[in-house]
């Protein structure tokens, strides 16, 4: 008698062989700005072994919802995107990204207009003032939409649980202990993406500049003109930028650290577009970063996997590799949970029923 498990193999399939290979979900990066990154990043994302993304910040939602619509009909290579739209903020410096409110009632309209445009769920900005942030709060309540983002500077981060957001970026917005239990954080429903890269890329400036990294000539032309922006904004203050970024990067690793053990449930994100962070291979170096914090491999690639499936509800059918998931997956070979850095041993990535050799691989990333 057979097993219950066993499968009748389709007409035509590809058998894939992983003898001695080590398989793990498709990957995750939580925290990714596509629209400055280009088109042209999205193969890096797949070459990867990232096979999903969370835009947090477009000027056009309908540039995002096009690129999805060709990659999940297949003519386009990418990864899968879960996006925002424009983010919802108080008046700054400057508009792009984002949609700019200045009383409750346009916070409201701003929400109403970005779910008709069809948005998968609203970011909100740290400028925002504390009614609009309020109303902000209550209207995507109305909408049946989650709300992320910033912790606005008007918002104390117990407000910000109560009032539902579903996730906090930047670990730096995180008070430490002494100011709030963290472990009311992992019953609050609130999750904590770190962006640790975006504090070593910062930091780490002057070192990466001179650095000659193999990966500098494939970026984006968009990409790398908002790099230039970003060094030109920090003007006069250059050395000041980096040299805070550089003192915050040892703490916020403490600070996952402690968030983890208190059993925050952390999630991997880049920040792609902050400066000398890539598409696709960013979120390697960040999940090593989490390991450098004190986290075990397994719980690095956990922020990366199951914990943004339980973040989004789909973990009946993806997160983790089961028979009836998603076969959005990655064949490494050698085992991450010895060594992190394994995750970028990559042999094969399958992603929408397609399979993608080291032949394939090699072209995405050119």
């Amino acid at each position: 008698m057979g097993s219950s498990l066993e499968t009748k193999v389709p007409d035509n399939s590809k058998i894939v062989d992983g003898k001695g290979k080590f398989v793990i979900p498709g990957l995750w990066d939580m925290h990714v700005h596509l629209e400055i990154a280009g088109e042209e990043s999205l193969p890096f994302f797949i070459a990867n072994g990232v096979t999903s993304v969370r835009d947090m910040g477009a000027n056009s939602f309908s540039l995002l919802k096009g690129w999805t619509e060709q990659i999940e009909k297949g003519s386009m290579i990418g990864p899968h995107i879960t996006a925002a739209g424009p983010m919802i903020d108080g008046p700054f410096v400057t508009n792009q990204l984002r949609v700019t409110v200045k009383t409750d009632a346009e916070a409201r309209r701003a929400v109403d207009s970005l779910v008709a445009l069809g948005v998968d769920f609203i970011k909100v900005h740290q400028q925002i003032s504390k009614e609009a942030y309020f109303a902000l709060a209550d209207q995507a309540k109305k909408d049946n939409i989650s709300f992320v983002g910033h912790l606005p500077a008007s918002i104390t981060l117990k407000e910000a649980m109560e009032a539902g957001q579903k996730s906090i970026e930047h670990i730096s917005s995180v008070p430490d202990t002494s100011s709030i239990s963290y472990s009311s954080i992992s019953k609050s429903g609130t999750r904590i993406t770190p962006t640790l890269l975006f504090y070593q890329q910062v930091g780490n400036y002057h070192e990466l500049s001179a650095v000659n990294d193999p990966r500098y000539n494939t970026p984006s032309p968009s990409l790398k003109a908002f790099w230039k922006e970003q060094i030109s904004a920090w003007g006069q203050d250059v050395d000041k930028t980096v040299s805070l970024m550089k003192t915050l990067l040892p703490i916020m690793l403490k600070r996952a650290a402690l968030l983890n053990k208190a059993g925050v449930p952390l999630l991997a994100g880049t920040d792609l577009g902050i400066v000398y962070i890539y598409p696709g291979s960013g979120l390697h170096e960040e999940l090593a970063l989490f390991v450098s914090a004190g986290l075990s491999p397994l719980e690095a690639l956990q922020t990366a996997t199951i914990n943004p499936a339980k973040f989004f509800g789909t973990e009946q059918t993806t997160g983790n590799v089961q028979v009836g998931k998603k076969a959005d997956l990655v064949l490494l070979n050698s085992n991450p949970l010895l060594n992190i850095s394994n995750t970028k041993d990559i042999y094969n990535v399958i992603f929408n029923g397609h399979v993608y050799d080291q032949e394939k691989i090699k072209t995405l990333q050119r």
